[in-house]
């Protein structure tokens, strides 16, 4: 049995940003892992799919990208292959000599005549020959593995260091510390990269680690590693961070304020975690809470503090890269940078406030939003658009009175104007925030700041969603613009690439009208959207009409799946009947999720896939035409329950349907099961008679029509066959059965 022997991989660089990191320590696990497996150096229990373990775990600091892989196989196992040759009436003649065909084929493969060999395959009796080749070392391999792997790594960024024609790599390689084996049979595994030869020593923490340190084993580089200042596990860098923001506060009653987003931050950018907490002037309080904290949190990387009333307090906590600050002097260059940047708030607040938002619409014209979809003025004004025709049905259906139609198109023509602020144009991460804090305090109504403040919202699938209706309204009528104007001028996602954000936007649209239930047609909001871009079409519209929406059905199939935690084929069967209504859609989709698993409705769903590939397959344009049932044609009593059964049940499903009470429809439709399965034991649909046979067809077009109706059936009885084949473990597909009629 082939010996294994655990390998120690680091590649150490100038520091790597934070915000790449975790992206790039999984991507360089899953190149090694595949560079090995594909030299057959892994044991079989970690190729098997899914594997029974992985002997690859990563680790990563911003100096560093580490792979330590417990079990390499020594050697490669040997390779048996059985080479075919010609067939054997070839390779002999008549007298049973070899042929010049068999000579060939020994002599091409380095193999004498006693050693080939009679195979009989499919296509008859045939020469083959086994050749084994030797497996190659690990030893030998990894020197040209492990630079292969280095060069197929790729960042977001990426940059030469040596020359325009040599490497790249997210920052400039200093060393490389490759180690097979441990202990005295450590063996280091000699390459080199980007002018960087590989050894067996590694590098600390930049202050406080001293030259280079050598290791012979995983557990001695982790222990060196660490008494040079540097903490190589993630996870571990987050427990410290942790636990020192809360020891630093320990007897003050105070605590941070919570940030996961800052948190990952600091884990990626730190070896040596340390908590300080520092002080600012107390007057600075007086500003905005969401400025002072994007202040601290986006520009310095410090948490706010706050009491357990959620007050805010003039005190940070800054986490340092260092083991301390005995001096105090560090903490107080933190506190002079945060006076200045608070001081700067202060002024751009103050100056602010000069000019009102009221007065600055007409500034947005010197604002451009996109070169081809004009400056924001020419926005607002096709928000403003939206918006009012958005809010005409909402009044008509209930949900806002008159005065809040009035306070949400007032919010629409100021949504945008605290981009021509100070404020803004220093922190443009608090575009909208500001916006609503100047309205409020500008003395307009608290609905209007309130829907301003909000109309950004939600910029993700787990942010909330704007507090009220009148916020959602803002919201949607900026983020329908953006994407639909994005689509028009040609900027649509592809692939993983989405530059303008739209699927964000159009996950915050599709979550707005469902979180905050708003009925609301796609099509139609769409369309209008269209119509007020005044811009050179580079397609017909109707196409970019088509891609929209698309696009939303896309989203909404995102969202039933992640946040709604639906099963994908209810989602897919769901929307193949249509989504104008998302929330209509998800009210069907939680139905159909409701009375999956009963007998008679999977039974059904089978049933739609069959008279669905009896009106797509085996039916042609002559056997029939759409069009109503002749009841005087229903002959078989078996035929006529089963028509009289759907019109009763069409009614009912239709009535429930039209009250949205889809469970109710869903549970009606079901009951038709015994009389369709019926109709199929007992009913020829492909009857002789042409008359007959459309009869029976149409009948089955109604039923299709049915089942089709509030989500497609038959696909989901499609998506169980597609996964009862994929896990069958046979690679032949199943033999359809005749699908046209019962006997």
């Amino acid at each position: 049995m082939t010996r294994s022997l655990p390998l120690l991989f680091e590649i150490g660089c100038e520091e790597i940003p934070a915000r790449f990191l975790a992206e790039a320590e999984k991507n360089y696990g899953q190149h090694l892992q595949t560079a090995l497996a594909e030299a057959c150096l892994l044991p079989v229990e970690a190729v098997r799919e899914p594997p029974l373990q992985n002997p690859l775990r990563t680790y990563s600091t911003p100096r560093r990208l580490v792979a330590y892989v417990s079990e390499v196989l020594e050697k490669q196992p040997d390779k048996v292959e059985e080479l075919l040759g010609p067939p054997v009436k070839v390779a002999f003649d008549a007298q049973g000599k070899p042929t010049r065909a068999a000579e060939s084929f020994a002599q091409k493969n380095a193999a004498s005549l006693k050693e080939l060999l009679r195979v009989t395959t499919a296509k008859g009796e045939y020469l083959a020959l086994k050749k084994t080749t030797a497996g190659r070392p690990a030893k030998q391999l990894l020197p040209e593995i492990l630079p292969a792997v280095l060069s197929s790594l790729t960042f977001p960024k990426s940059m030469y260091w040596v020359a325009k024609a040599g490497p790249r790599f997210v920052r400039p390689v200093r060393w490389l510390l490759a180690l097979l084996g441990e202990g005295k049979q450590a063996h280091t595994i000699r390459f080199e990269y980007a002018g960087v030869r590989s050894g067996d020593f590694t590098f600390g923490h930049r202050a406080l680690g001293k030259g280079s340190i050598r290791v012979s084993s995983f557990k001695d580089y982790a222990k060196r590693l660490r008494q040079a200042g540097v903490e190589f596990e993630r996870e571990k860098r987050r427990e410290i961070t942790q636990n020192q923001c809360k020891v630093i506060l320990e007897n003050t009653k105070l605590n941070c304020l919570q940030d996961k987003e800052l948190e990952e931050w600091i884990v990626n950018s730190t070896e040596c975690p340390r908590a300080l907490l520092g002080n600012f002037d107390g007057r600075f309080l007086h500003l905005p809470r969401e400025i002072l904290v994007t202040v601290m949190r986006d520009h310095q990387k410090y948490f706010a503090v706050q009491d357990r009333k959620g007050n805010l307090q003039p005190q940070f906590v800054a986490v340092l890269n260092l083991a301390g600050d005995r001096k105090g002097l560090i903490r107080q260059g933190h506190e002079k940078v945060l006076a200045a940047r608070f001081s700067d708030a202060e002024f751009f607040w103050q100056t602010d406030q000069k000019v009102p938002l009221r007065d600055r619409p007409e500034r947005l014209a010197r604002v451009t939003y996109e070169a081809e979809l004009g400056s924001y003025a020419e926005k607002v004004r096709r928000m403003k658009a939206l918006a009012s025709e958005v809010l005409a049905k909402l009044q008509a259906q209930g949900k806002l009175t008159p005065g809040e139609v009035q306070h949400t198109l007032r919010a629409v023509e100021l949504a945008k104007c605290d981009l021509t602020t100070q404020m803004v144009q220093e922190f443009p991460e608090l575009q909208g925030v500001v916006g609503g804090l100047y309205a409020r305090a500008q003395g307009e109504p608290a609905e209007v700041a309130e829907a301003i403040y909000d109309h950004y919202l939600p910029q993700s699938m787990e942010d909330r969603c704007p507090r009220t209706v009148m916020g959602a309204v803002v919201s949607l009528a900026d983020k329908l613009d953006s994407v639909v104007g994005g689509f028009a001028t040609g900027r649509e996602p592809t692939g993983s690439s989405d530059p303008f954000a739209l699927r964000r936007q159009g996950n915050g649209i599709i979550k707005v009208l469902l979180e905050v239930s708003l009925s609301l047609s796609l099509p139609q909001m769409v369309e209008q959207a269209l119509n007020l871009l005044d811009i050179p079409w580079r397609k017909p519209r109707f196409e970019v009409w088509g891609a929209v929406m698309e696009f939303f059905g896309e989203r909404l199939r995102y969202y039933m799946e992640t946040a709604g935690k639906l099963r994908y084929d209810t989602a897919r069967a769901v929307l193949a009947a249509g989504y104008d209504l998302p929330l209509e859609a998800l009210g069907r989709a939680a139905a159909l999720e409701r009375i999956r698993g009963s007998e008679d409705f999977e039974a059904l769903c089978v049933a739609a896939k069959r008279i669905k590939n009896i009106l797509a397959k085996s039916a042609t344009a002559s056997d029939w035409q759409a069009g109503e049932v002749e009841a005087g044609m229903l002959k078989d009593p078996v035929e006529a329950q089963l028509y009289r059964t759907y019109i009763s049940v069409a009614a009912r499903a239709s009535e429930h349907q039209t009250a949205g009470e889809y469970p109710q429809a869903l549970e009606a439709i079901a009951g038709l099961r015994p009389a369709v399965d019926r109709f199929f034991d007992k009913v020829l649909v492909m009857a002789e008679d042409p008359a007959l046979r459309q009869n029976r067809l149409r009948l089955l077009g109604k039923l299709d029509e049915l089942f089709s109706g509030i989500a497609q059936f038959a696909g989901i009885a499609e998506a169980r066959a597609n996964v009862d084949a994929s896990t069958s473990g046979n690679s032949k597909p199943a033999r359809a059965s005749a699908e046209g009629g019962g006997t």
